[in-house]
């Protein structure tokens, strides 16, 4: 008798049905803080049970080193084995990640309707607006330029590079932290968001904006191209409009497609950029004491 394939479709398909069960379990909860804290911690377990291991799943604030600090997270990806992570009493709540190493943030709710919608948006904003230290080195093999260098998530190697190929995370999607939500279910008539969501993103600069929204029990929430009939991952470029696809399924399996591209895509600075989360502020403060002369 030959063994069975193993179907990743359906495997991840039972996920999304055991998140869909996970959600309606965690309802009976006493308070809103415990139902939402019992389904964000259901889906930070999915994700970290599909995506790959070099990436932490964790929840908390953002921090940068010019000392901003975002609101708080429901799922905070970060490189794992690199990022300095400063938590308080082991309390998810007050667990901070600094820029530099956080990939993509995402929010989790029950239903998606206009109050949890503006709350994604200035959630999310929170953080993409927090500034990772780049400070431009000069290339001597193009000229003595000053280049801002590169690396890629899970590795300390930086990379010279032209002025094209620089880091800048305002104008380039690559070196901006991918933002996305978690629903369970639409709470709103599909064109109201889409007219609200569109009202949302224009109020804002565009690497301000989300990226993509998965409502498990109804759809996606994208950017689109309409004449090219294209899906885009943010506002500004060619997208010219915001599409509520009804498809119900595999849409879990579409976000976690997305996250695992984007961890294999994105780029940081360079990784001495932590040593100003962790070494004291220059200063003669060091200088200060009793002197004696050596023998």
């Amino acid at each position: 008798m030959m063994n069975k394939t193993f179907d990743t479709t359906t495997f991840l398909n039972h996920l999304a049905q055991e998140l869909i069960a996970n959600f309606a379990i965690a309802g009976s909860a006493t308070t809103p803080g415990l139902v939402g804290g019992a389904r964000e911690k259901a889906v930070r377990d999915k994700l970290s049970s599909l995506l790959t291991k070099a990436v932490g799943v964790g929840s908390g604030c953002v921090i940068d080193s010019y000392g901003n600090t975002s609101k708080q997270i429901d799922i905070i990806l970060y490189e794992k084995d690199l990022c300095p992570v400063f938590t308080i009493n082991d309390n998810p709540e007050t667990t901070y990640y600094p820029c530099e190493g956080v990939i993509a943030i995402g929010e989790v709710k029950s239903a998606l309707n206009g109050k949890e919608l503006d709350d994604i948006f200035q959630k999310i904003l929170s953080v993409k607006k927090l500034i990772r230290f780049a400070k431009p080195r000069k290339n001597e093999l193009i000229g003595g330029a000053s280049v801002t260098r590169y690396r890629t998530f899970g590795s300390t190697t930086s990379w010279d590079c032209t002025k094209a190929e620089e880091f800048n995370q305002k104008t380039k999607r690559t070196d901006q932290i991918f933002g996305f939500a978690f629903c369970g279910e639409l709470g709103i008539n599909p064109d109201t968001l889409a007219d609200k969501y569109s009202d949302l993103v224009n109020s804002i600069e565009n690497h301000l904006a989300p990226n993509l929204i998965s409502i498990l029990n109804y759809g996606l929430v994208l950017y689109m191209n309409k004449s090219q009939n294209a899906i885009r991952y943010w506002p500004g470029d060619d997208s010219d409009s915001i599409f509520v696809s009804s498809k119900r399924d595999s849409n879990f399996q579409f976000l976690i497609a997305r996250l695992m591209e984007i961890i294999q895509i994105s780029r940081t600075v360079d990784y001495s950029a932590y040593n100003r989360y962790i070494t004291p502020s220059a200063g003669d403060v060091f200088l200060k004491g009793e002197y004696r002369t050596l023998e």
